[in-house]
């Protein structure tokens, strides 16, 4: 049976790979979130931590999708 000590930590420190651009309703006025930006129309992908990605995803502005 696997713990999770067993399992392998991730290399990248548990980093989340997002793309993020802003939403339509946002217009195209840039956009700061997380320490991050900034973000426009234009689809971005960024390696970020894991309260920087739920701070990304709570933004109404962002559209923001998991990359493999």
């Amino acid at each position: 049976m696997a713990t999770k000590a067993d399992k392998p930590a991730k290399a990248d420190g548990g980093m989340v790979r997002l793309m993020v651009r802003t939403a339509a309703s946002h217009g195209s006025y840039p956009r700061f979130r997380a320490g991050l930006g900034p973000f426009t129309r234009e689809p971005q992908v960024v390696e970020v931590q894991p309260w920087q990605a739920a701070d990304l995803k709570a933004d109404p502005a962002l559209a923001v999708a998991e990359v493999g």
